[in-house]
């Protein structure tokens, strides 16, 4: 008997430990993630450039990450490699022309700074890495070993000097017109790109069980394995990716084969349903074709909630958050409508109280408390359910009429709502 019972106290204790030990499961609808990618074509327009003093980089990388955080995101990905270079000193490749404007190297480390600004604006910073591209027209060849050696050493270059949260792949694999790799087939292409994606993660993941890597994958599969990003393999099997990040960057509205397709749900449910790990899931979301006038994808400029319908539907499924591209889109005069209904649709309040006892003839001040996001600004309105019982004035006093009994005062901010119950009881006459 004794031996029985230890058998069973082992086994539940296997089971918590493997519990314990999953830490890339997913949880659906929590939007856990929200960020916005930060490429390196954004550099000089943010003033994050190493011709810049040190006091000026400091102040703008905290300008543009406390406006991050303002518009509800708590990560971002930053460009430190875009075409096999680097905004750091690197002893793996030279400094970004981009990030240098052909000046030579600043005096301070740029990408130290960066991390410790957004850490203290409360962001994860992940290292978003090109891994092949060396300019537009060439990359680094995939099947070369030489090739997933120098890739591997930048990432641990990374890992060991700096406090990033995780390195970031993008959707750049094989180029997809060049005649060098036309006659590979699918299959060559992917087992070279899986062969480095595993080295990339078992990097990581023996520098800190903490550290996260993942990839950013173009949003049609199909596109994906021409490129070799063998998609389905990262999502049925360990040891590729800690989350994904696919790019469906189109709206209900897309015309497919002439007729108007809802493409972004179409593409969700198929990448939901290739999660076969469940592993966390973010959406990304082309916030630069906000109001943009695209032939086959008119829904961008026909309607200013695409984005704000995409988050009530990635809040419905296995998907727990969504990666906006790019930052500068968040401030651009076209895209401000489509920003104003993100950030109504994430809007979150609390209300000083939810609930209140009153005599009747007293009042108390009903007020808004930590709205959420920052950056947004919406009228406040109050509504009692039963003006008989107790009234609410503009600035949210509630008075407690003679009647006594049960009242809801409802405060609405912008489009979000909150209830506060009062009672109110017949106050005891004097004697």
């Amino acid at each position: 008997m004794k031996r029985k019972w230890i058998l069973w106290i082992a086994m539940i204790l296997f089971c918590v430990a493997a519990g314990a030990g999953n830490d890339t499961k997913a949880q659906a609808g929590t939007l856990s993630t929200r960020g916005v990618w930060i490429s390196a074509f954004e550099y000089e327009d943010l003033g994050l450039v190493g011709t810049m003093s040190e006091s000026q980089f400091r102040a703008n990388a905290a300008s543009v990450f406390a406006k991050v955080k303002a518009n509800g995101c708590n990560t971002v990905y930053f460009h430190v490699r875009s075409f096999d270079d680097a905004i750091y000193p690197s002893k793996v490749v030279g400094w970004s022309e981009r990030f240098t404007k052909g000046k030579g190297a600043p005096s301070y480390d740029p990408l130290k700074i960066l991390i410790d600004t957004a850490h203290r604006y409360g962001l994860k910073f992940h290292a978003w890495m090109n891994p092949y591209r060396v300019t537009f027209k060439k990359v680094l060849d995939p099947a070369e070993d030489a090739t997933t050696d120098r890739i591997v050493s930048q990432v641990k270059e990374i890992i060991n000097k700096y406090k990033v949260d995780g390195i970031h792949f993008d959707d750049y694999f094989y180029p997809n017109n060049e005649k060098k790799y036309k006659k590979l087939s699918k299959a060559e292409k992917m087992f070279a790109v899986n062969k480095m994606v595993r080295k990339v993660h078992s990097t990581v993941k023996a520098k800190s069980s903490r550290l996260l890597f993942g990839i950013s994958p173009a949003g049609n599969p199909t596109y994906c394995h021409q490129i070799g990003a063998d998609v389905e393999t990262w999502l049925s099997n360990p040891g590729y990716v800690d989350y994904i990040i696919p790019q469906i960057y189109w709206t209900n509205q897309y015309l497919e084969n002439g007729k108007k397709t809802a493409y972004f749900s179409k593409k969700l449910a198929q990448w939901r349903q290739m999660n076969k790990r469940d592993i966390p899931m973010y959406i990304g979301l082309a916030l630069e074709r906000a109001g943009g006038k695209l032939e086959l994808d008119p829904g961008w400029l026909s309607s200013s909630r695409n984005l704000a319908d995409m988050i009530k539907e990635i809040r419905k499924g296995n998907t727990e958050g969504y990666v906006l591209f790019d930052y500068s889109s968040l401030y651009r005069d076209v895209t401000q409508k489509e920003v104003k209904n993100y950030l109504a649709e994430i809007t979150s309040f609390r209300l000083s109280r939810t609930k209140k006892t009153l005599k009747t003839g007293k009042k108390f001040k009903l007020s808004v408390r930590r709205v959420w996001p920052s950056r947004v600004q919406g009228k406040i309105r109050f509504k009692s359910s039963n003006k008989k019982i107790a009234t609410v004035n503009k600035k949210g006093v509630v008075k407690a009429r003679k009647k006594a009994g049960k009242v809801k005062i409802t405060v609405y901010y912008g489009k979000k709502k909150k209830v506060c119950k009062v009672i109110v009881r017949k106050a005891k006459k004097k004697k």
